[in-house]
């Protein structure tokens, strides 16, 4: 029987190909003893010696893909049903005794990320820290606390975990796919009625908190549709005040060329002062009053627009009040970590 070139490309990235067929019929045609000869390849059982689950608590029911060969306990990948608890039999509410705090624990690699190897003289439960791939879910506990992510100073951000339900997932790389789409909310669902947390209280102000586990600073994040128009407000109040300046600046030349050829005709002998005409003067004056005072209304009009556009963008930041729903710039939901 011919070797099976397992290098051939089986095309996993396309919906169907032959090579994929192909490979699994010669892969039945192999014998047991054959088969045995492989020792992990194509699927087939290996003699991997790793980490036990173990001592197991007497509530929990530990389901595993294969049993130690050194010593006959769980290993490899599991599920746990149990109480909360996030390692060793006194932790969590479940080691407290406490009631209402069911939990499974999903892990794909016991002690994966340690320093050195272990094998199957290692026994473990839960090590949020070391274990490879996890999920874990619990009807109350303090997932914030065991997974030891960092309280965040940025107020209206952190919200404790304790005696809250949780749902934790942690990997090297955590990928998520949504073939239409991907939503990402916080809050309460549109149900009839309140919804309550298992503290039994009502939810706290929804966040959705970006950033490292060590995040201790986040900012508000911006809305990019209320920004683009509070920028287009911004850059057309930029150019009514170009314009003004540029009419200011005519009217400041024409003034000085107006001033260069004034002159009026005096009658007498030696150094003649002469003043302007009271009449022509009052009716200049008089001429010029209506367009300044409309010129100076529309300016205070067009400040306290620009003040009123700049706290529905931004609200008033001292006495913690929200720009307008509409116009605000910054999120008060989407908090983004340094």
């Amino acid at each position: 029987m011919k070797n099976i070139n397992y290098k051939s490309t089986a095309a996993y990235n396309a919906i169907f190909h032959k090579n994929r067929c192909k490979i699994e019929e010669e892969i039945d045609l192999m014998t047991e003893d054959r088969l045995d000869d492989c020792v992990g390849i194509f699927l087939t059982d290996n003699q991997e010696s790793m980490p036990v689950y173990a001592p197991i608590a007497s509530c929990e029911k530990v389901i595993t893909r294969k049993v130690s060969l050194e010593t006959g306990d769980h290993s490899g990948a599991r599920i746990v049903l149990t109480r909360d608890n996030h390692g060793h039999r006194a932790t969590g509410l479940g080691g407290a005794g406490a009631t209402k705090c069911e939990a499974i624990d999903i892990v794909a690699g016991s002690l994966t990320s340690a320093k050195e190897i272990k094998r199957g003289n290692t026994q473990s439960r839960a090590n949020f820290a070391e274990d490879g791939a996890r999920l874990y879910l619990t009807e109350r506990g303090d997932v914030n606390a065991y997974f030891a992510t960092a309280k965040s100073d940025t107020a209206g951000v952190y919200e404790s975990s304790k005696m809250k339900s949780g749902a934790g997932l942690k990997s090297d790389h955590t990928l998520i796919i949504g073939r239409e789409r991907v939503r990402i909310l916080a809050g309460e669902s549109k149900y009839d009625g309140k919804e309550r947390l298992a503290t039994g209280k009502p939810p706290a102000k929804p966040v959705i908190e970006i950033g490292a586990t060590s995040s201790e600073k986040h900012h508000r994040a911006v809305l990019g549709e209320n920004l683009v128009e509070y920028l287009k407000k911004l850059n057309k109040t930029m150019t009514d005040l170009n314009t003004k300046i540029a009419n200011l600046e005519l009217d400041l030349l024409q003034y000085k060329f107006s001033m260069a050829v004034h002159q009026h005709q005096g009658v007498g002998v030696g150094a003649i002062v002469t003043f302007p005409d009271p009449a022509q003067a009052g009716r200049e004056f008089l001429g010029s009053v209506a367009p300044v005072i409309n010129k100076t209304t529309k300016a205070v009009v067009d400040e306290y627009n620009n003040v009123i556009d700049e706290v529905k963008a931004f609200g008033i930041p001292n006495i913690k009040l929200e720009g307008a729903s509409g116009d605000k710039i910054l999120s008060s939901t989407v908090y983004i970590g340094e």
